[in-house]
């Protein structure tokens, strides 16, 4: 029968020896020895290592992870930048297509930060109209971005006043010419008209819209000829050409109220063109009209009458990094 807090000892198994404490519970083991504490903190230190290669792969992927999003992130916003500088050069090329050849717009246009390319065809209307189509590309060799758009130019003169049209009126008349009723025609339709209350000190031009009297002398049109005309649009007022006055293109006088105006040509001025109305006119031609085709066809076709549109679905953008 086990005496309580007697000691026993088990034979040894090689180097090994185990001590056990008898009790009246039963055996039980006594504390480790130092090679089995030295095993057990070097199994917490590999335990430990683990965690930090764990928690080290984590933050260098992580740190990678950001690294991609910040790259990702500039890439993006350089690539709307130069999105954002194109179309804007894309804007100033069709501006200067409105009034300058293709040739002309590559002289004018800055180059130094891509490659710029206009190909002009031309075209001829329904109506006779002198048109061109520009197909543009701009492409940017450090973002390896092209962008593509065409554009359409046509004249704001879109028809020639008609045989009865000429030297008469029509109330459809806007509508003839521009496309236009004549509450919706004004002077910002064409794009480089001069814009007056008077026909006093008129600058070098090839549109006027005057708003009022007009009271015209050569010295006011002296710039022009029959190869350079002038369309001089008169809005309710009267007006009068003085001696020696030679006017070179369309005139059209229009009326928005009842009042009936008046066209007074002096002796000894002339008229080589046409003049149209929207409303009948007290005339008093003294001078000398001549309805020529040539020049209002020559009118008609000038750059400063000409307009120029984007043709929709025509406007792409190809980035060559991304195929």
């Amino acid at each position: 029968m086990p005496t309580t807090n007697s000691e026993m000892q088990c034979p040894q198994r090689g180097n090994r020896k185990t001590e056990f404490r008898t009790s009246h519970g039963g055996v039980v083991p006594t504390r480790p020895t130092a090679p089995l504490r030295f095993q057990q903190g070097i199994a917490v230190l590999g335990i430990v290592a683990i965690l930090l290669s764990a928690i080290t792969f984590s933050a260098i992927s992580t740190s990678q992870q950001v690294q991609q999003f910040y790259t990702i992130e500039k890439t993006k916003r350089d690539t709307e930048k130069a999105h954002v500088t194109h179309m804007q050069q894309v804007k100033e090329i069709a501006t200067l297509l409105r009034s300058h050849s293709a040739s002309q717009t590559l002289n004018r246009i800055d180059t130094s930060n891509a490659t710029i390319l206009i190909e002009q065809t031309d075209l001829v209307g329904e109506e006779q109209q002198s048109l061109q189509h520009f197909d543009v590309r701009v492409s940017q060799d450090e973002s390896n971005t092209i962008f593509t758009a065409k554009f359409l130019r046509y004249p704001s003169l879109l028809r020639l006043p008609t045989s009865t049209q000429q030297l008469s009126w029509d109330n459809q008349l806007t509508e003839w010419l521009f496309n236009r009723s004549i509450e919706h025609l004004s002077a910002t339709y064409f794009p480089q008209s001069v814009a007056k209350q008077d026909c006093v000190n008129l600058p070098p031009a090839s549109v006027f819209w005057i708003e009022g009297d007009c009271q015209l002398h050569n010295e006011d049109i002296a710039h022009s000829d029959e190869n350079q005309p002038l369309m001089l649009l008169i809005v309710d007022g009267d007006l009068s050409l003085h001696a020696d006055t030679q006017f070179h293109g369309l005139i059209v006088m229009l009326s928005t109220t009842p009042y009936t105006h008046t066209l007074h040509v002096s002796p000894e001025a002339s008229i080589k063109g046409a003049y149209v109305s929207n409303h009948p006119l007290n005339t008093s031609l003294d001078g000398s009209l001549t309805p020529s085709t040539t020049v209002l066809k020559n009118l008609q076709s000038h750059t400063t009458l000409a307009k120029i549109i984007p043709i929709p679905g025509s406007w792409y953008r190809n980035n060559s990094t991304n195929d």
